[in-house]
């Protein structure tokens, strides 16, 4: 009986973390504003936003968490979601150039950065996914502030994913309403 129970409870672990196809756990995010950038408004889908006043770039971040006892992407890690967008940029966007920008390990999480381009335009993107929590932070510049991001942005990028931090989130202590702004609660 015992040997059974220990098998079930060992099916259910392994379930848990193999079965689904992935890991499922939901992460809290801590990442710092970054010194000398002023925070801009925005909308509830962007977690923040940040405008160097010298260059114009923008520093975006968003996060997406799936609750759910199962992983349905496990496919979409890091690399993957790095992949993913450099593939639909080739598909989608010809006049776009879209590469792999090498990877950031961070407290308890791996980003891939890409770069995508064109004429006018630099977005420079971190994939962080852990579990079933993802990460996105880019860097965009419009002419002139392209410049910025080949002369410094990039590496501001880098060391800014790389102090943000994934923690186990404990669910009894969410909030249902945590995202939605005060106003439309």
């Amino acid at each position: 009986m015992a040997v059974g129970i220990a098998l079930v409870a060992f099916g259910y672990m392994y379930y848990q973390l193999k079965g689904s196809g992935g890991e499922t756990t939901n992460y809290a995010i801590s990442y710092d504003a970054p010194k000398g950038w002023d925070p801009v408004p925005h909308g509830p889908q962007t977690l923040f936003l940040y405008k160097h006043p010298k260059t114009g770039l923008l520093l975006r971040g968003a996060q997406n968490q799936v609750v759910s006892d199962v992983n349905p992407t496990p496919e979409l890690d890091s690399r993957g979601m790095a992949q993913y967008y450099i593939d639909r940029t080739k598909e989608n966007l010809p006049d776009w150039k879209a590469e792999l920008a090498g990877e950031v390990a961070a407290d308890g999480v791996k980003f891939n950065l890409i770069r995508r381009s064109r004429n006018g335009k630099t977005v420079v993107t971190a994939f962080g996914v852990r579990g079933n929590t993802t990460l996105i932070v880019s860097l965009s510049g419009a002419d002139d502030e392209q410049k910025s991001i080949d002369s410094g942005g990039m590496d501001f990028l880098r060391e800014y994913v790389g102090q943000v931090s994934f923690a186990k989130a404990d669910p009894l202590k969410r909030s249902p309403t945590a995202s939605i702004p005060a106003i439309m609660r």
